[in-house]
């Protein structure tokens, strides 16, 4: 049996650290990827103020967690600026699961303002957000949508205000999905964590001979 001796312990430590490092990288998955997918059409349209009514988006993820949902508003000239933006999120049998609120005073008007919501879905399976506000002042906010054709995203599917379709319609909306890292990813971090493991080391091994040695006078 091997004995851990007061020099050695240091770098026994060190090989730890860098073994526990690497399992947090994979399988642990702390560190995640992104990508991001969005509308690729530079015009707009508008739907009804989503206060009484919601504006509600049918979609199909493409990984299994969203970290946060782009919404496109707009605040008809500043009137529509006050009260709480919900999202309302529903599986395919229209169950609700999740509801997030954001304030409307923090959203951009007619640009995508970024609402974390980090939920965990089923990539390839259907889902609808509804975008519904209360408490608003004078006006509720519109909701900006675009052509569907050629324009995506990819997971949008059908674009409703209230009970009603819209034709070839799709939220301007954006999705930020966190995803694993794939093997190049890993293998750029675990050498990382390993570079840093044999810098410690080093450090370590050079001060020891230092404090054995003392300082070199010439």
């Amino acid at each position: 049996m091997t004995r851990i001796t007061k020099q050695s312990l240091p770098t026994v430590l060190t090989a730890l650290a860098v073994a526990v490092g690497w399992l947090l990288i994979f399988p642990g998955g702390v560190i995640k990827d992104e990508e991001i997918s969005r509308t690729a059409a530079d015009y707009s349209m508008d739907t009804g103020p989503v206060g009484e009514v919601a504006a509600i988006q049918e979609f199909v993820p493409r990984y299994d967690r969203i970290r946060s949902l782009g919404i496109d508003i707009g605040k008809l000239d500043g009137r529509a600026n006050q009260g709480t933006l919900y999202l309302h999120f529903y599986d395919e049998n229209l169950q609700e699961f999740a509801v997030v609120p954001y304030d409307i005073s923090r959203m951009r008007d007619g640009e995508l303002t970024d609402i974390t919501v980090d939920l965990k879905l089923r990539a390839g399976s259907r889902y609808y957000v509804g975008i519904l506000c209360e408490d608003y002042g004078e006006a509720a906010p519109v909701v900006h949508y675009r052509s569907l054709a050629g324009n995506g995203p990819a997971e949008n599917l059908h674009f409703y205000y209230g009970p009603t379709v819209i034709d070839d319609a799709s939220a301007n909306i954006r999705f930020i999905y966190q995803k694993p890292l794939h093997p190049v990813q890993i293998l750029f971090y675990d050498s990382l964590i390993l570079l840093a493991g044999a810098a410690v080391v080093s450090l370590t091994g050079k001060k020891k001979d230092r404090n054995e040695h003392g300082p070199y006078l010439g």
